[in-house]
């Protein structure tokens, strides 16, 4: 027996066009509904890769950012971490238990090989996840900026973009280490991350670049 669903928003407009549409096809208006609500729910199942950058002042600032996101991940996030085995921040990750992604020889194979080492990483952590929501704070490609260029740090960062692994990756930038780096490399580093955040201190800033033309600023 059929019931009665009243749906916020659902005016008499779109009922119309639902109803013109199922019968354009030959269909009910529910099972039109029935299709959609599957999508959506299928969609919603998926989990999502967000990509972030994240450039920091110093190191306090970016311990106090470690210290909320850790205990603000839920119980079952699979946490992940990746980077030089000397920086404090891999060694307080790995202290709460979140899960290295790198081996014993990285130290030494990030200074010859980068590009191929992050690569097998990257593989290494999609294992890790096994298709589970999980968040990842990657340090290799601040270890490739800060050894090489940054401009070779953005090739990782699309080596990234290829293999993306499902939920949120963070990728730190030391600003007060980084040198050697151009307005171009700085520019493509955002483009190569969904959003663009700063910390400092005990603050989180949201970066937005957008590129415009000459005339709009003068509006």
């Amino acid at each position: 027996m059929g019931k009665v669903l009243y749906v916020r928003g659902f005016d008499d407009k779109l009922h119309d066009k639902l109803s013109e549409q199922a019968k354009n096809q030959g269909v009910s208006p529910a099972s039109i509904l029935e299709e959609a609500y599957d999508d959506w729910l299928k969609n919603r199942k998926q989990v999502k890769s967000i990509h972030y950058l994240l450039l920091y002042s110093d190191g306090k600032s970016l311990e106090n950012f470690l210290k909320k996101a850790d205990t603000m991940l839920d119980q079952d996030c699979v946490k992940l971490c990746a980077g030089n085995h000397s920086h404090e921040a891999i060694k307080y990750l790995k202290k709460h238990g979140w899960v290295d992604g790198s081996d014993s020889s990285y130290d030494s194979a990030i200074l010859k090989k980068p590009e191929q080492v992050t690569s097998q990483v990257f593989d290494r952590l999609a294992e890790l996840s096994d298709g589970k929501y999980s968040c990842y704070m990657g340090f290799m490609t601040e270890d490739v900026a800060l050894n090489h260029s940054l401009k070779r740090a953005n090739e990782v960062e699309r080596i990234y973009n290829s293999k993306r692994i499902p939920g949120v990756v963070f990728c730190p930038y030391d600003m007060s280490k980084l040198k050697n780096y151009s307005l171009k490399d700085l520019l493509e580093l955002f483009d190569e991350h969904d959003k663009g955040f700063i910390v400092e201190g005990n603050e989180v800033y949201e970066i937005s670049i957008t590129n415009t033309n000459l005339p709009k600023i003068f509006l």
